[in-house]
């Protein structure tokens, strides 16, 4: 007569606690260290989208001159590094010199302008805050008349329709970013780099 094969006993088919722990452990210890990586990526991800936008001017003085921001005539900028950190500028004509010289932080990762309304007369000095518009995504008027800004005047519109209207009744030349840096910084006659626009 043949008997059964008994099953065997339990510690062979399940490891026991101090077992199951030291195979749990390792597992354990990565999930621990992976928790402030996890952590602190989130925070990453929340400093770039705080960086991502706009903030308000407070009484920050310009990068390029030390003047208060805040007491300039806008249009004006300020400027976002990868690192978090923000600079301020009280012209569109220092912020675009100040970005040809290298800086130890890199390239701005953003790069925000102040839009004038449509209607708003430059010849006035209006300090409050404007809208602040990615400049890339402005419409600059460059070649106007106008005291009391650092620089060679511009104006920023958030639209080619507003811009133009600038032009026609205050003078100058409507350019793209690139084309007022061309303008700025490498002294290309405006009315060449319009037509690179």
């Amino acid at each position: 007569m043949h008997l059964p094969t008994p099953p065997p006993p339990p510690s062979s088919t399940r490891p026991a606690p101090a077992r199951l722990l030291r195979r749990l452990a390792p597992l354990a210890c990565a999930l621990a260290l992976s928790a402030p990586t996890a952590c602190s990526k989130h925070q990453d991800k929340g400093t770039a989208t705080a960086a991502a936008t706009p903030e308000a001017i407070g009484a920050s003085e310009c990068r390029a001159c030390g003047m208060v921001v805040r007491e300039q005539p806008a249009p004006r900028g300020q400027v976002v590094y990868a690192d978090g950190e923000r600079a301020f500028f009280c012209s569109i004509g220092d912020m675009v010199h100040y970005l040809e010289t290298p800086s130890p932080r890199g390239a701005p990762t953003r790069v925000f302008v102040e839009a004038l309304t449509p209607n708003e007369d430059p010849k006035q000095t209006n300090t409050s805050e404007h809208p602040w518009i990615a400049a890339t995504d402005a419409h600059y008027v460059f070649g106007v008349a106008r005291e009391g800004v650092m620089g060679k005047p511009v104006l920023v519109y958030a639209s080619q329709e507003e811009s133009s209207a600038a032009a026609a009744r205050y003078g100058g030349h409507v350019l793209d970013y690139a084309g007022l840096q061309r303008a700025l910084v490498h002294g290309e006659p405006a009315s060449e780099a319009a037509h690179h626009h």
